[in-house]
């Protein structure tokens, strides 16, 4: 069995036409999830890119031990454990955090490509005039995004496929043509899109809002919209661009998918596609996944971030239909193996989704959480806003003596209805199952002893 695992950064869930959205392009993807089992309740573990993706590598939650670091040498990762059984196994991204700076996600790999230039990376010094989309106060990082990716915009791209999306699925295709007679082969796909910038050429951004003159905001701060500034015109906008990349992705998703049609290979491979987070585009009066500084750590993670795709097309697997169990990154690495006939390692927390995609019955899980770190004994752990769900209701929870909110999220998935007071049955329950999930995670117990009480 060979794999094609794919993850796309900050992709809303509630952003595809498979997932009910009536306005969206997302013809390539909506196909997929008709071929796909998919999970409708996937949610984030360890917050955000990095840690999600160890999760995703190590197949256990991160959140009790770090939070974005390098991935450790002494773990046991997925890229590793299939070399070793004997696949070929292939890393093509555009994600610049993958390998910058030393994080070293090419571990393990056969071979891996790295397609520069995207946000902040350091990969340009050519003095290239540009225009700067937006004022400096609408932009996050202003300086950084005009030393490197602006600036590297206007140097590389001329046609739609100049764009790191175009580039990373083309260059997976390729690979594709190149390597579908190996044995066996693992390709692992990593798109940063549509994280910000948002920049999708023009003719997707004029499928959601054509004659736009004004500023662009393609890199917002991390903020509340009052502070930024921005006003309804640009807060629509910014939704134009972030559904235009979207929409890209889609594209170029799709000529991945020929490919692989067109080599014969998907009678044999199991195709998993998959996002790290969402982002708040207005929501909530916001902008942003998170907001880093100190003050600000206790934003809940909305649907509109916590909420992600999942899909899983697997050769004799069911096409199109759902499953509501609460799945989690830390379980591909243990789907994948079990599909692929190699042993799980002992260290993987995660749950092996095989059986439902065979038909054998659903794993068992109460809760799915969200949440940043959770390794230190301080006013951080205490207060740090986490959020547990159970596909039905939401609990967003900030440690003993913190105030908290419950949301019920099937009938108010905007959660603009607190039912705190009314339903407190639910949150003690949900409170007491965060619990069983954080010591299940390997959560510290004086840590844990800062979250156990709800007030």
């Amino acid at each position: 069995m060979n794999f094609v695992v794919i993850i796309s950064d900050t992709l809303r869930w509630d952003h595809l036409g498979a997932s009910g959205n009536k306005w969206i392009h997302t013809p390539n993807l909506d196909k997929l999830a008709a071929q796909s089992l998919v999970f409708d309740r996937a949610y984030t573990g360890s917050f955000p890119t990095i840690p999600h993706r160890t999760d995703v590598m190590t197949g256990r939650w991160v959140y009790p031990y770090r939070g974005w670091t390098t991935l450790p040498k002494d773990e046991i990762i997925l890229s590793q454990t299939l070399s070793d059984a004997g696949y070929t196994t292939m890393l093509i991204a555009d994600t610049p955090h993958l390998m910058r700076d030393g994080h070293c996600f090419d571990r393990g790999f056969t071979a891996w490509k790295w397609n520069r230039g995207q946000e902040s990376d350091r990969s340009i010094t050519d003095l290239v005039p540009f225009e700067p989309p937006c004022d400096d106060a609408k932009t996050r990082n202003p300086r950084l995004m005009k030393q490197y990716h602006w600036r590297w915009r206007a140097r590389h791209w001329r046609t739609e496929r100049d764009t790191h999306t175009a580039r990373t699925f083309q260059d997976a295709a390729d690979w594709i043509e190149l390597n579908h007679k190996h044995e066996r082969f693992f390709l692992y796909v990593d798109t940063f899109d549509p994280h910000e910038p948002w920049d999708p050429p023009q003719h997707y951004v004029d499928l959601y809002d054509p004659g736009y003159a004004g500023q662009r905001l393609d890199h917002p701060p991390y903020d509340f919209i009052d502070r930024i500034g921005a006003t309804p015109n640009e807060v629509k906008h910014a939704r134009a661009l972030y559904a235009g990349e979207v929409t890209l992705l889609d594209t170029w998703l799709g000529r991945l998918m020929e490919k692989l049609e067109y080599c014969g290979k998907l009678d044999d491979t199991v195709v998993i596609f998959h996002s790290d987070h969402g982002f708040n585009i207005g929501d909530h009066g916001r902008f942003g996944k998170t907001q880093y500084r100190k003050e600000q750590l206790d934003w809940p993670f909305f649907e509109e971030v916590s909420h992600v795709p999942l899909m899983i097309r697997a050769p004799l697997g069911p096409r199109g239909r759902r499953s509501h169990f609460l799945a989690q990154g830390v379980d591909l690495m243990p789907t994948i193996l079990d599909l692929a006939g190699v042993a799980t390692p002992p260290t993987v927390r995660g749950v092996s989704l095989a059986p439902v995609l065979v038909g054998d019955g659903a794993p068992k899980r109460s809760v799915a959480i969200t949440t940043h770190e959770l390794n230190a004994t301080s006013d951080y752990c205490a207060t740090l806003c986490s959020s547990i769900t159970n596909g039905v209701w939401t609990l967003h929870y900030r440690g003993n003596e913190t105030a908290w909110e419950l949301f019920n999220v099937a009938e108010d998935p905007g959660q603009k209805r607190n039912l705190a007071r009314s339903r407190r049955d639910v949150a003690q329950r949900l409170h007491r199952q965060h619990l069983a999930q954080l010591r299940h995670a390997g959560v510290r117990e004086e840590v844990v002893a800062l979250r156990s009480r709800l007030p």
